[in-house]
């Protein structure tokens, strides 16, 4: 099958889902995606010929200097919920599709040293993060807590981003070298700390397409939630209906974090709570 003519142009669709469920928690709802939609959105994957990767082996063809095949995309899952093993890896197994799942290590019971109090949904079990791997999909870290990195103290965004490795490679016995920041937010500083503790990229948000140049630590992914629909996840496949990411961070997003940091400072601790002295959570 021909490849989708927008996708010659070395757009990358990384597509970021969160939880696939009917009955979804307020709290995470407008990210929630039907089981019956991902199927389909898998379907239109699999008839567009496209090439599907996880993070890990897009960044082992850009370490070796490989363009990515016309026509790639990435399938990742953040936060780490139940339904990414139950529901979504089934889907993906039944296809032959590979995946990344951003796991954040407090919000999963039975985690060591204690789990976060009232999460977004039921999450996955911690020792169940192997049967993720068996199936085919990458585990990646989303740090500890889900904090808002960019307006945490640096010792701290650091023990964040350290402390869900360790847990992580304790748990499935190897290296762990993709991590998604928290609410996509993060820093050159933060950039530089994720490659320093010995991870290989790291993804955002952006809501636009990655590409072969995208910045290794702050690959570009487009968020598909409740609204999305079919024609939408099409269109996103053929290489349209967003931006392709740039370099440089907009304005908006400095003055936003200005303003996050002040109401960091002001604002009583946010709904999640966790065992990590001095984090920090949010539930979006």
């Amino acid at each position: 099958m021909s490849t989708p003519s927008g996708l010659r142009s070395g757009r990358i669709p990384i597509l970021n889902y969160h939880t696939i469920t009917d009955t979804p928690e307020p709290g995470i709802a407008p990210f929630a995606v039907r089981p019956a939609e991902l199927a389909r959105h898998l379907d239109l994957i699999v008839s567009h010929g496209c090439t599907v990767l996880t993070v890990g082996a897009l960044t082992d063809l850009l370490d070796r200097g490989i363009q990515p095949d016309p026509g790639t995309v990435l399938i990742t899952f953040d936060d780490g919920y139940e339904d990414n093993l139950t529901v979504a890896t089934p889907l993906l197994v039944e296809r032959g599709l590979p995946a990344t799942v951003f796991a954040t290590t407090g919000l999963l019971p039975g985690c060591p040293g204690g789990s976060i109090t009232n999460p977004p949904g039921p999450m996955l079990p911690f020792d169940r993060l192997g049967e993720l791997e068996a199936s085919g999909v990458e585990v990646g870290s989303h740090t500890h807590s889900h904090p808002e990195l960019d307006v945490l103290p640096r010792a701290e965004a650091s023990a964040e981003i350290r402390h869900s490795k360790e847990l992580l490679e304790d748990a499935l016995g190897h290296a762990v070298h993709s991590f998604a920041y928290p609410h996509g937010y993060t820093t050159r500083w933060l950039q530089q700390e994720v490659r320093r503790c010995g991870f290989r990229s790291a993804c955002g948000v952006r809501n636009s397409f990655s590409h072969a140049r995208d910045n290794r630590w702050l690959l570009s992914r487009l968020i598909v939630g409740t609204t999305t629909t079919c024609e939408q996840v099409d269109s996103l496949l053929r290489g349209s209906g967003a931006p392709t990411a740039r370099a440089n961070e907009l304005l908006r997003t400095k003055v936003w974090r200005a303003a996050r940091r002040t109401r960091a400072s002001v604002v009583p601790a946010p709904t999640w709570t966790t065992g990590l002295v001095g984090s920090r959570a949010t539930q979006a």
